[in-house]
């Protein structure tokens, strides 16, 4: 491979962490919820996640590529047909809004909880920098994960060795009543949940990115550092239940146990994850709804979409993690397998 390649394909793998490593992950509230509640069984979970970001993730970039596309709607009509594709899309906006809620609810509850500043303040002043950055298109959001990625994997990575070294506080095994045999069906929902929600972006840099060996080693590179993340938070988690199921934060929480460096360190790196995830959900739905519209009118409907999302994320980012992002899972899931079906048995249904 050239250099070119490469770095086009790091730039493709810190897109690809920056748009799945948001709110729920950086938190902690994510891997909560799917994979910390399971004990040991959680890093089987890991890895089996890990497997179907890289295989599926690399053919979603590729396919991209085959179909020069700009945005996911492409990718629905060649696989499914004009009939069906409209029902996926009307499903994968629905998921996208809703995790855009997450995401400015996360990022009110950081500012709410570890900066004890307004929870309003910390949503509004992330929307218009969203705003600003989507005017920007693809490459802004290119810009800002080659950016941001990186700090976070270092802060993840050093929250892992921190808990490590503090050998008082092993992994707690605590009795949460879920079935061992649950990690397959966590690993699976997991990154099908997350895959869901990035085909709104990796369908696009597949077609922005002209290079078939970029991408593929970019999902590869991309799939290899989640993986890392995972099982690094993940044990980092473990040393601390079960009192870390107390926090909206965890993540925030075993970083504040820390030096008041690596806090800061985290906090900024969070934000920056809630961001990069927020800018990729905001642009994978404002691209279908503005679709073929005047510039103009696409931003109008940036604004519209961060403003509805705004009001939603009142909820509380929590209990949107808890409730919904299970749901999605098993919703994403089914997509999954759509994603997967032999396209001309499909087709010739529809």
């Amino acid at each position: 491979m050239t250099r070119t390649e490469i770095r086009l394909a790091l730039q493709v793998a810190f897109t690809y962490i920056g748009t799945v490593v948001g709110a729920g992950f950086a938190s902690g509230q994510e891997i909560v919820t799917f994979f910390t509640m399971l004990g040991p069984w959680a890093y089987p979970g890991i890895l089996l996640a890990t497997f179907l970001f890289a295989w599926v993730g690399t053919q979603i970039l590729t396919l991209g590529r085959k179909l020069n596309a700009r945005s996911y709607r492409e990718l629905t009509a060649y696989l499914f047909g004009p009939k069906f594709a409209a029902v996926i899309d009307t499903f994968m906006m629905i998921m996208l809004f809703f995790v855009t809620v997450a995401m400015l609810a996360g990022v009110g509850a950081l500012f709410e909880e570890q900066l004890h500043l307004s929870f309003q303040l910390g949503v509004l002043f992330t929307m218009v920098l969203t705003f600003l950055t989507i005017l920007r298109g693809m490459k802004g959001i290119m810009i800002a994960n080659t950016i941001i990625v990186p700090v976070m994997l270092t802060v993840i990575l050093t929250i892992f060795v921190q808990s490590y070294l503090q050998t008082d506080h092993l992994p707690t095994v605590v009795n949460t009543g879920v079935e061992p045999w649950r990690w397959v069906l966590s690993g699976i929902s997991y990154a099908a949940l997350n895959l869901g929600l990035a085909v709104s972006v990796l369908i696009p840099l597949g077609g922005e990115i002209k290079s078939t060996k970029a991408l593929k080693l970019g999902g590869l590179l991309g799939a290899a550092g989640l993986g890392l993340m995972l099982l690094g938070a993940q044990y980092a988690m473990s040393t601390r239940m079960p009192m870390i199921l107390e926090y909206e934060v965890p993540m925030g929480f075993l970083s504040s146990t820390f030096n008041p460096l690596m806090q800061a360190l985290f906090i900024v790196a969070l934000w920056g994850e809630i961001y990069s995830t927020l800018i990729a959900n905001v642009f994978g739905l404002g691209s279908q709804l503005a679709a073929q519209r005047s510039p103009m009118q696409a931003h109008l409907i940036t604004i519209l979409i961060l403003t509805a999302a705004f009001f939603v994320a009142q909820v509380g980012f929590s209990n949107i993690v808890h409730y919904l992002y299970p749901v999605f899972g098993h919703l994403s899931f089914l997509l999954l397998l759509l994603l997967l079906w032999p396209r001309h048995l499909f087709r010739n249904k529809v």
